[in-house]
């Protein structure tokens, strides 16, 4: 048998690849681009919509570091299992939904199940380069896995726009087949052998959270950073529907403009770790916060169809984020606890954006969708630049990039 043949049925090699395959199940959003247009046939106005998604960031807010530590626990793979199989069960309520109150349930419902997902997933392919040795190759990795994502989405969307020009509901189904064989690929994975804290103090989920959050400077610093990045690129993924119809984009173009903006972000993350190379992490993060402060900025002040190159700014600066903000938790993490850290870090994201959904929905009403833009970009450069401050201050950017 040859060394790559070797290397190929290498379990920790086996889920690596695994893992390419369930990110992109993941992220095949067929709903996404026409999910608004689905709410409106429903009877749900925009208001309903930004409320359904800031109901799933409540759920995700309220699981992320239970499901996180019970990852830790029980073990990555029978979380990313049970994930997938709730997820499945959430989109198929979606199908046969008819009211609010039936989409807000799946809402919570599938807020349950990404919880599972969340933090499992980037802890088993950490810990499986780890058996392999390989642990320098985690930006790598996790640019892939975001490219992947990126392509998938891109994919996805243009399909779902087609099968929506059908019924609106056909994307809802897709998705569910996606899911299912999300559940059963999850079943495959080997549970790499975890690292064992010798004391008692990382037995109990609260003190895992004062660490990560009041005791471990970095990691605070790491995941206030994050959380700040975070709201504002997801934010973008219903802000920029709104934006494209303002500018009178037709309604079948929204599917080659997503599929735009995810390959910009494709892209952007493949990238991503030459990028940290060049700039360093000092400079690398920096960008972040000017990338996509400038953009939001950039749309408050621009009321046309080219526009768009700030929505996808706005995704390469998502592209960024993910690998290096990842990178930099996972070297400061030890495996015993590494999916609630990652949970953490999630859930901090979810609780902003419990705030940030409400208020964006409140602003687009009240003072119109290019303010909002204009107030958002505000605050990113401001508390983004606040948090790159931080995290120079506690050393994150003297540690080793690799």
């Amino acid at each position: 048998m040859t060394e790559d043949e070797k290397q190929n049925t290498n379990p920790w090699q086996q889920n690596l690849i695994k893992l390419y395959v369930l990110k992109g199940l993941a992220f095949a959003w067929f709903p996404i681009p026409t999910i608004m247009l689905f709410y409106q046939a429903k009877g749900l106005s925009i208001e309903d919509g930004l409320l359904l998604k800031t109901i799933l960031s409540a759920s995700l807010f309220v699981f992320e570091i239970p499901s996180g530590y019970l990852a830790d626990r029980l073990g990555r793979k029978v979380s990313l299992v049970a994930g997938g199989g709730l997820w499945t069960v959430a989109v198929l309520v979606y199908c046969l939904g008819e009211n609010f109150a039936a989409f807000a349930a799946a809402e919570i419902l599938t807020g349950f199940a990404g919880s599972l997902i969340s933090g499992a997933d980037t802890a088993l392919g950490f810990d499986s380069l780890v058996q392999l040795g390989r642990e320098g190759d985690y930006r790598k990795f996790e640019g892939r896995l975001g490219a992947v994502a990126g392509i998938t989405e891109a994919v996805c969307g243009i399909v779902g726009g087609m099968a929506a020009a059908v019924s609106l509901v056909y994307p809802f189904g897709l998705q569910a087949i996606a899911l299912f064989f999300y559940f059963l690929i999850a079943t495959s994975l080997v549970e790499p052998p975890r690292q064992v804290s010798g004391g008692q103090e990382w037995q109990k989920l609260g003190e895992v959270v004062k660490f990560a959050l009041i005791e471990h400077k970095p990691i605070q610093a790491l995941i206030f950073f994050a959380a700040v990045c975070t709201n504002v690129t997801f934010l973008m993924v219903w802000l920029s529907q709104e934006y494209l119809a303002s500018v009178a984009l037709p309604t079948a173009s929204f599917g080659i403009a997503w599929a735009l903006f995810h390959g910009v972000m494709s892209w952007v993350s493949l990238g991503a770790a030459a990028w940290e190379n060049w700039l360093g992490r000092k400079g690398a993060f920096f960008s972040i916060v000017l990338i996509l402060g400038l953009a939001y900025l950039g749309l408050g002040l621009t009321q046309a169809q080219w526009g768009i190159v700030w929505i996808a700014a706005v995704y390469g600066g998502r592209g960024l984020k993910l690998p290096l903000i990842l990178n930099a938790l996972n070297h400061y993490v030890s495996s015993d606890f590494r999916a609630t850290v990652l949970s953490v870090n999630s859930f901090v994201f979810r609780l902003g954006f419990v705030g940030v959904g409400t208020s964006a929905g409140w602003l687009t009403q009240t003072v119109g969708l290019q303010s909002t833009f204009l107030i958002f970009g505000g605050i990113v450069l401001a508390l983004g630049g606040w948090g790159w401050w931080r995290l120079q201050n506690v050393g994150v950017f003297e540690a080793p990039t690799g």
